[in-house]
């Protein structure tokens, strides 16, 4: 098994709102996650909108600040570095976010912004020595052609692999891509699925945020599932679609119709619209959960917060009804 990366304990995230006909309001976009990375693995972390994946990332990489719990990096001590220190350890972890078009300079080349990246993340390096590290970037994302242009003549794959070579010039130890794939064209999103194919053969580590699970399928290890701020279920990425799953995971691979099709290779987004207010005793699917109701477990799913219970090797679920295999009707 592989060194240990990232940890995280107990995270928990609140964000208080306020309205006229609810007043003061909390949401728990974390809920207690306990989560963990290895050198050289793909995390990817699914689940519909608004379960916490991408508050997760920020909250893993020093974004946006935790409530409580702990995150441990390279067995540094993550929310307690200030200042220079973390200036200094964000160099190791980097973000690929949805809007790439954000993120770069409208009036920079390609050729520009890497080299900008270079002198911010690695001073040391002189202009040769930049020249040398962008053309081979530029190879690597499959851009050499592009250095001279600008973003608004670049297509959408071609923003967010321009992207990726200005996180790659940081030489970072973990990158965390929300959404890579997401608003892209067939082809484009095959470009950027075969660039990360290339970068897990790399050794790179990375975690992966996707409602994808064609996408998740193809290039992750390792799967956790959320669900309103929690992780409900860990999975080694190919035995998704196995018999026993956590209900909510199950409904999930109907919808991405992996659990009848278990090598299928065409779209599967997820998006099955759980309801129901976000409960902080009880499990968040009791609400929605067919399986609760038909074994009986309602209440006990309504007032109890389920542990972990291991269903095979690397393989567990919070759930109550685990015992058994979890297979929905349709």
């Amino acid at each position: 098994m592989s060194e240990l990366l990232l940890e995280a304990r107990g995270l928990v995230k609140r964000f208080r709102s306020q309205s006229l006909l609810r007043g003061s309001h909390e949401t728990r976009a974390l809920d207690g996650v306990d989560l963990q990375i290895r050198v050289g693995e793909v995390l990817a972390v699914i689940g519909e909108s608004g379960s916490g994946k991408t508050t997760l990332g920020k909250v893993l990489l020093r974004l946006t600040p935790a409530t409580a719990g702990e995150i441990r990096f390279g067995g540094n001590d993550l929310r307690a570095l200030r200042g220079k220190a973390l200036r200094l350890k964000r160099r190791e972890f980097q973000m690929v976010f949805q809007n790439q078009r954000a993120n770069l300079h409208p009036k920079m080349t390609v050729r520009q912004m890497l080299d900008e990246s270079l002198r911010l993340h690695r001073p040391k390096l002189d202009a040769e020595g930049r020249a040398e590290h962008i053309g081979g970037l530029l190879e690597r994302v499959g851009l050499s052609a592009k250095a001279e242009q600008r973003p608004e003549s670049l297509s959408g794959g071609e923003r967010r692999r321009v992207g990726l070579a200005r996180i790659l010039a940081t030489q970072p130890k973990l990158i965390v891509a929300d959404e890579p794939t997401s608003g892209l064209d067939a082809a484009i999103k095959l470009q950027i699925i075969d660039l990360l194919r290339r970068l897990k053969e790399s050794s790179m580590t990375y975690m992966l945020i996707s409602h994808d699970l064609g996408l998740v399928r193809r290039i992750a290890d390792r799967v956790v599932v959320m669900l309103k701020g929690r992780i409900i279920e860990e999975i080694p990425a190919e035995r998704l679609g196995d018999p026993r799953h956590h209900p909510y995971t199950a409904r999930l691979m109907r919808a991405a119709h992996l659990s009848e099709d278990h090598a299928s290779q065409g779209p599967s987004v997820i998006e099955v619209g759980v309801g129901g207010e976000q409960r902080h005793g009880g499990c968040v699917y009791a609400a929605d959960c067919p399986v609760a109701r038909e074994r009986g477990l309602l209440t006990r799913c309504r007032q109890e917060r389920p542990e972990p219970v291991a269903l095979g090797p690397g393989h567990w679920v919070a759930c109550f009804a685990s015992a058994d295999p979890i297979e929905e009707e349709p």
